[in-house]
């Protein structure tokens, strides 16, 4: 996988989601344990570069379906095309879906965890949250059917680094890394809850794979200065995702190309 030519070059959200369904199938095929997929896959949603994910993918085997994504053949890497925009399928879906399944990673969840990617574990996790850390301040979550990485800086506001966790019921610490330059802090607080969970529930048409289940959700700061919320919707190969405000309001699209 490893190309001198293109570590230097910024992965996409993309690439990262490829690069963790990567290392979610090596632990399902047992190359990986629950601690070095937690610590890789902390790794692999923080890295900025493919050199990055180079990293902690290069010395797993490839699952048929990711052979010729851009994190396993460096001539795929370039940029990209696919954003679209389209909001009417988005706040259609979010009338319209029924409460979709979702995929189940490596574990069954605990029986005290909602599917965080649903409408009632997502106002769950946030309960959580703010019970565990006395805030709902974050730099970015990622929540999974069965898991959720947690990306905080410490009290320390000096503090060049930020903490990583990782939420399955309870909260562990999973290790840390630098922080980006000018990565701010979102706020789950102003997270509209009914609307999310709305979208949450219709996200398999509003991503164009009507048969598509949530792989991940990304909560994460955005241009406005508020959260934005990426819902990414697999179907075997296929996926797509749409990102929203923290009101729910549309701001792009990518069906599966």
């Amino acid at each position: 996988m490893a190309d001198a030519r293109s570590h230097g070059l910024r992965a996409r959200d993309t690439d990262r989601v490829d690069a963790c369904t990567l290392l979610d199938s090596a632990h399902a095929a047992g190359e990986l344990s629950d601690g070095e997929h937690a610590e890789r896959t902390a790794k692999a949603l923080a890295a900025k570069t493919f050199g990055e994910l180079d990293v902690v993918l290069e010395d797993l085997q490839i699952p048929a379906n990711l052979v010729n994504s851009p994190v396993v053949r460096p001539r795929r890497r370039g940029p990209s095309t696919r954003w679209k925009v389209a909001a009417a399928i988005v706040l259609a879906a979010a009338l319209l879906g029924a409460f979709a399944g979702c995929v189940s990673r490596v574990a069954a969840p605990k029986p005290d965890l909602p599917d965080p990617t649903t409408g009632q574990g997502l106002a769950s996790f946030v309960e959580a949250y703010k019970d565990h850390f006395g805030d709902t301040k974050a730099d970015e979550i990622t929540l999974f059917p069965t898991y959720v990485v947690i990306e905080r800086r410490p009290e320390d506001p000096a503090a060049a680094r930020d903490g990583y966790y990782r939420y399955d019921g309870g909260f562990h610490t999973t290790g840390d890394a630098p922080r980006s330059p000018g990565t701010d802090i979102i706020d789950l607080s102003v997270l509209d809850l009914k609307k999310i969970a709305g979208l949450l529930a219709g996200a398999p048409r509003s991503a164009g794979v009507p048969n598509g289940r949530i792989s991940h959700v990304i909560i994460a700061h955005g241009k406005d200065g508020g959260p934005t919320v990426t819902v990414y919707v697999a179907d075997g190969p296929k996926s797509g995702y749409f990102m929203v405000t923290a009101t729910g309001e549309p701001i792009r699209i990518n069906p599966p190309s």
